[in-house]
């Protein structure tokens, strides 16, 4: 009995085996899903992400939440199926047409190619390739020349011929180039916008060869791939198969935590049952046993490439990156809501609503604030923010604001808000302002009036100080002189040695008046208070001039005055005697000088 039908007899016998111990008689061996909770694949547009799950214990009532980069997310809405979204989906699939896969096998992988082209929606896509060629450093076949979108009914009975008119490649020359097509795959569809799978119908061996192209290489792209890898395994009918390169396809290529995808396993059989069955199943699992879920963040700002964790049932779920580079735009700014709240005579706080965040940073700075007592010229007295305290309470952050001063009570007031943004990519920016009446505060009249005393106090001491000053002052001249002013008699004069002399005065009212003085000494005459005789003045110097008794005589002398001193008409401009009848002139004032002849008599 030759190998090739030894083989077949020992798989007949697995089969039997398979069938008496399954409780349908199914003919095909199916992978056990082992993973609770997968992401196949995610989308995002911030703050949204769509992920698609499958999973032994995924379902419609899962919990959901997770992180993209540092941003939390949190479930949004219900889960449904993939069916009920009813999303496209974006077939890619690369048959194995070589020589070693089984040729009954490979007609039935056609009969279904052709099924799932007819049974393609509107929303759908579709893609076909094989990998079996000549050589290992062969290309893959665009079997339909073209990516199908939707149903395309026009060239549905030409994609048709096309698919049956797949070559196999009965050859033991024949090679696989199924990791160089899953390379190149990957990297042609890494943004996608809509779900997208590929599928390998392969026996599992490869042949690829080329720069980069290893099975290690390989399976390290699928691992980071934005797609899943699902499979479908065939029978080897090889007459010597390569049993290491199917057990890495298998294994590694194919395993869960891997390509993030499952695959039937056809390859202990060489029936077409096993090959109809299994893409029965994974039509099954792609469109009913796969989810949608949908999440959002608390912000729209963009990530570079980060990892998106999700959690399920509280169950840490396989972790991917994701391209988070598009977002949906925010067109609102950050919104004052409700009205200013008073809390003390010098603090007030405010409420910001935005639905991504109020930036922490504007809202703590005082410098984004103004307060300004309302005027009707815009030109009120401007309120210092000694400090500026934000607190965030979900969509709200709520800002504390305090003055260096009590604000007056009752008075209006204006407080602008600006260069505030919100934490969205946008970085929207609000610039606003709002009135209010204070409710708190101080009176603003008392308290003018109290800074009024803290401030000049010392000038009402000092003015106090000076006048009893100037009291003493003048109690000590008047003493010192012993002389009456303007209108002494002569009974009041002291006897000394001295001369009596008597001016009449011509004030520059014209009033006139004799004066008589017994002159001991000097007499001053000006403006200052000081003199002996003195006049309200202003042409009049302090000290204007003086006159002085000697024993020769009585003399007058100009005391560096402003306006001079005229006797007869003559300014003076040395000290002169005086003789009696002479006419002084200062001022606006005129004194006509004489010497009585009743002098009292001096001693020897």
């Amino acid at each position: 009995m030759g190998k090739r039908v030894m083989k077949k007899v020992l798989m007949s016998l697995l089969l039997m085996a398979a069938v008496v111990f399954s409780a349908g008689g199914v003919n095909t061996i199916a992978s056990t899903v082992q993973t609770g909770y997968m992401v196949e694949q995610a989308q995002g547009q911030a703050p949204n992400i769509k992920a698609y799950m499958t999973g032994a214990k995924m379902s419609k009532d899962t919990k959901m939440s997770g992180m993209v980069g540092e941003y939390a997310l949190s479930q949004n809405g219900e889960i449904t199926t993939f069916e009920e979204s009813e999303e496209g989906i974006f077939y890619i699939v690369m048959v194995d047409n070589s020589g070693s896969v089984h040729a009954e096998q490979l007609e039935e992988v056609k009969k279904q190619l052709i099924e799932m082209r007819k049974n393609l929606r509107e929303k759908d896509k579709f893609l076909l390739y094989t990998v079996g060629t000549f050589s290992s450093t062969g290309e893959k076949t665009d079997v339909l020349g073209r990516t199908v979108v939707g149903t395309e009914e026009a060239e549905l009975e030409k994609d048709i011929q096309k698919i049956q008119g797949i070559e196999f490649l009965d050859s033991a020359e024949s090679r696989t180039v199924l990791y160089r097509t899953l390379n190149q795959v990957i990297t042609e569809h890494t943004a996608e916008d809509m779900r997208t799978v590929a599928l390998i119908v392969t026996d599992g061996e490869d042949d690829s060869k080329g720069k980069d192209i290893d099975a290690d290489s390989t399976a390290e792209k699928v691992k980071n791939a934005s797609i899943p890898v699902y499979g479908i395994l065939l029978y080897n009918d090889a007459r010597e198969p390569n049993a290491e390169k199917m057990r890495y396809t298998q294994y590694e290529i194919l395993a869960e935590e891997n390509c993030r995808g499952y695959y039937e396993d056809c390859s202990t059989t060489d029936t077409t049952e096993a090959v109809e069955n299994a893409f029965k199943n994974m039509k099954n699992l792609w469109m009913k046993e796969s989810y949608v879920v949908h999440l959002t963040a608390d912000t729209n700002k963009t990530l570079v490439n980060p990892q998106l964790s999700l959690v399920a049932d509280n169950q840490a779920v396989n972790t991917m990156h994701i391209d988070y580079s598009d977002y949906v735009k925010d067109e609102n700014a950050p919104l004052i809501v409700g009205s200013v709240k008073q809390l003390s005579s010098n603090s007030i706080s405010i409420s910001i609503e935005d639905s991504y965040g109020v930036s922490q940073a504007d809202a703590n700075d005082p410098s984004h604030y103004v307060l300004q007592t309302k005027t009707d010229k815009a030109d009120g007295k401007i309120w210092t923010v000694e400090s500026a305290g934000a607190v965030e309470d979900g969509d709200i952050t709520v800002v504390t604001l305090i003055f260096t001063e009590e604000l007056f009570i009752h008075d209006d007031y204006i407080l602008k808000c600006s260069d505030i943004h919100d934490e969205s990519q946008d970085r929207n920016v609000m610039n606003t302002s709002m009135e209010f009446t204070a409710e708190l505060g101080v009176d603003e009249a008392e308290l003018r009036k109290q800074e009024f005393i803290e401030r000049y106090w010392w000038v009402a001491l000092a003015a106090l100080v000076a006048l009893i000053g100037v009291v003493i002052i003048i109690i000590s001249i008047v003493k010192k002189k012993n002389v009456n002013v303007v209108g002494v008699t002569p009974d009041e004069l002291i006897k000394a040695d001295s001369k009596l002399i008597r001016l009449t005065i011509t004030d520059r009212a014209g009033a006139i008046k004799d004066v008589e003085w017994n002159v001991e000494g000097s007499l001053f005459v000006g403006r200052s208070d000081i003199c002996n005789i003195f006049f309200d003045d202003d042409r009049l110097s302090k000290q204007h001039f003086v006159i002085e008794v000697t024993k020769m005589g009585c003399y007058i002398e100009d005391l560096e005055s402003t306006n001079g001193t005229f006797v007869n008409g003559v300014k003076l401009s040395a000290r002169r005697m005086l003789l009696d009848g002479d006419v002084i002139t200062a001022g606006r004032e005129k004194f006509v000088f004489h010497v009585p002849k009743n002098q009292p008599v001096e001693e020897e």
